[in-house]
């Protein structure tokens, strides 16, 4: 992990330079080298031009951050980063052009005469700083792919893979890591729970329970989850000791569910592999949509106020038992919390029946309780879920132990909705209606990793204006 950190810092400090040196040199083809008209004043440099340069050059950077180019995927394929760079810096320059160009822009707005946009330096030496800065940049990652493969091949900055599951259809995975490597990636051994017995050469180092320790001391990167071990059971057996290890976690999918297209793959050494617990929202989009639920989820509870009082005197008054129920429920990477609603069932609901999913006119659901759940009103006090961070405004719906391991069995994906943190509404609730059937569930979990991998918070702001229609129009609801 360190090694990958250092290089994404190496990276960025070399994209500080390139960019920094495009600028300047775009400043001396434009005033300095002759080929074009106009004056130059040598005072200029430092006292209007050095201040500009280095904000353009960190506005870059962040830029270069948002779309992704200090990923680590990107390293992989020279041809995917230079479409990449392209994008942003064409993006980066169109702003730019758009900004030097506003006072001809506004007057066309204004008089309908195109301007001549050319005439003006500003916007002569945007296009110029373009051109030269995506031919640096591009240049640059490709010196860097060619850096970086060749220590590869020296063996360092490695990252050591351990693959779980010691079977003879591993034999694919181990020949594509030992033919591939100036990626970068170095088998040192499987994890098995019952074979003892070496492939091509790699033992077997340790169970499950291992992998704790062996992060430790082996320095293991990321974990090859073989398919023939990709059961629900071994997938929640071996995630259960990797929840607090900083790990990659890749699962060799099935045939089926690559050409289904529920899942992207990603390939290492030539191989398609699903990243398990892959965070998908950068991190700064994360903690903006932290800021967005505590910011919506204290307004809500504090304007509404005087309407939870009354709903919750409404259930209190309509029904026998407690306005607010409270359940235990699983919460991201599998940690339990009580989450809490306006109770919309009788007191002695599972009782007899014991954990169950509510049915089209569910006897259990009282009067007022069936009205709440049509409006969504049930849902209000997970807002304090949101304030404490169990919960956030929109991701997939939390559900019971008893019901993620029965749900494991039968849809083995379902765990990575232990991944993201569970929400008060979400992708598969404005999509589908309320789980009665196991199939009900099925459809909501692909959904759900829909969701997964394309989370952003233009997705988050999609969800949640779905979410007040299906609350004004009742959609979904029963």
């Amino acid at each position: 992990m360190g090694n990958r950190l250092a290089e994404k810092l190496f990276t960025l400090l070399l994209d500080a330079v390139v960019i920094t040196a495009s600028f300047w040199i775009a400043f001396w083809v434009r005033y300095q080298s002759g080929l074009f008209l106009g004056t130059y004043n040598p005072d200029a440099i430092e006292g209007s031009y050095l201040i500009p340069s280095m904000i353009l050059s960190g506005l870059w950077l962040v830029l270069f951050f948002l779309t992704g180019l200090y990923r680590d995927w990107f390293k992989e394929s020279r041809l995917d980063e230079f479409f990449v760079v392209s994008r942003t810096v064409f993006f980066g320059v169109f702003t730019l052009f758009v900004i030097a160009s506003s006072d001809e822009l506004i007057s066309f707005a204004k008089t309908g005469e195109l301007p001549d946009l050319f005439s003006h330096n500003q916007v002569i030496i945007v296009i110029l700083y373009g051109v030269i800065l995506l031919i640096a940049t591009t240049l640059n990652r490709f010196i860097l792919h060619t850096l970086y493969t060749s220590f590869y091949k020296k063996g360092i900055g490695i990252r050591n893979l351990a693959i779980v599951g010691a079977h003879d259809s591993a034999d694919r995975l181990i020949r594509e890591i030992e033919s591939h490597p100036q990626l970068g990636y170095r088998c040192i051994g499987f994890i098995d729970q019952e074979r003892k017995e070496d492939i091509l050469g790699y033992s077997v180092i340790g169970s499950y329970s291992d992998i704790p320790r062996l992060t430790k001391e082996k320095g293991i990167d990321g974990l090859i989850i073989s398919h023939y071990t990709n059961s629900a059971k071994d997938i929640l057996d071996i995630l259960k000791y990797c929840w607090d290890e900083k790990l990659t976690i890749y699962l060799e999918p099935s045939l089926v569910d690559v050409i289904a297209g529920h899942l992207k793959t990603h390939n290492v050494c030539g191989v398609p592999l699903v990243v398990l617990l892959q965070d998908h929202m950068p991190r700064w989009e994360a903690q903006v949509k932290r800021l967005f639920d505590i910011f919506i989820s204290a307004t809500m509870l504090i304007v509404g106020a005087p309407v939870w009082l009354l709903v919750a005197a409404l259930v209190k008054a309509t029904s026998k038992g407690p306005a607010v129920y409270s359940q235990e429920r699983i919460g991201l990477n599998g940690k339990p919390f009580i989450m809490m609603k306006f109770r919309s069932m009788t007191v002695d609901a599972e009782t007899k029946s014991g954990p169950a999913w509510a049915t089209t006119n569910d006897p259990r659901v009282t009067p007022f309780g069936r009205f709440m759940r049509k409006a969504r009103l049930d849902e209000i006090p997970q807002l304090i879920n949101v304030l404490k961070g169990e919960m956030s405004f929109v991701g997939p719906r939390p559900e019971r132990q008893y019901f993620i391991e029965k749900l494991t069995k039968e849809i083995p994906w379902y765990i990575k909705r232990l991944k993201m943190k569970p929400g008060i509404t979400g992708w598969a609730q404005v999509k589908h209606k309320y789980d009665e059937t196991i199939e009900d569930v099925k459809t909501k979990v692909m959904y759900d990793l829909y969701y997964f991998e394309n989370m952003s918070l233009l997705l988050d702001l999609k969800i949640i204006i779905q979410t007040v229609m299906v609350v004004f129009t009742g959609k979904g609801a029963k």
